[in-house]
Order: C-alpha cells, then sequence, then structure tokens
C-alpha cells in the first residue's frame, strides 16, 4: 500500500482538513460512520490523487450543515450534481447542536468555491 501525504486544500491556509477528524458514510474509510439522524455538518470533498508525487490533496467543494444528517446525505443535490462533474465527491460529517454557527464559521475560514455565502 502506497502513503499519501495529504495536502489541505481549503482557501484559507490557516483551516487545515485532516479526514481522520471527520466522519463518513465511505466504507473504505476507518473512520466510517452512517450519517445519523441527528443534527451536524458536513464538508464535500474532492480527493485528487497524484500517483507520480505520492501525494492526496483534499479541495472542499460545499460546506454544509443539517438538522438530520442522514436525510441531508440521502437527499443532497449539490452532492449528485458534484458527483457529475468531479466524478467522486467524499461526504465528510461532525454532529453538533450548534450547526448553523460552526457551519458559518467553515464557510468564513475554508470559502468553499460552491458555497454562495462566502462572498459575503
Amino acid at each position: 500500500m502506497m502513503a499519501l501525504n495529504y495536502l489541505p486544500m481549503p482557501r484559507d491556509p490557516a483551516f487545515l482538513f485532516y479526514p481522520e477528524d471527520w466522519n463518513t458514510p465511505n466504507t473504505y474509510d476507518s473512520n466510517f460512520k452512517s450519517p445519523p439522524e441527528r443534527s451536524g455538518v458536513y464538508l464535500l470533498v474532492h480527493p485528487n490523487i497524484d500517483l507520480k508525487n505520492k501525494t492526496l490533496e483534499y479541495q472542499i467543494m460545499y460546506v454544509g450543515s443539517a438538522k438530520d444528517l442522514a436525510q441531508r446525505y440521502d437527499r443532497h443535490e449539490v452532492r449528485r450534481f458534484l458527483n457529475e462533474v468531479y466524478g467522486y465527491i467524499q461526504f465528510y460529517f461532525k454532529e453538533t447542536d450548534n450547526y448553523k454557527l460552526v457551519e458559518i464559521d467553515l464557510i468564513k475560514s475554508i470559502r468553499p468555491k460552491f458555497n454562495k455565502q462566502h462572498n459575503g
């Protein structure tokens, strides 16, 4: 198995994305967990693998929040759109009660490409 270096790709270098700090419904990840019927924040992430340099870069495309993460994951129209455009988008999430405030802070620090709010 090839070791890959994580290179975060946010627009604000102060925000570092470490996938192991987030849960994901991807069964191939060690931090696998199904999205719960609880509130939280989530990231839609496009992983870019560079086999020549043995690096893995993460581009955070969208930040969101939901009162019910399971329902949002199943019905997410932006995730479906990004999967069509980019071929593969990974869903990462964290449970939190103050999901709206956390979402706003993440959008401000990451400024993802597909969040309209990052311009304000």
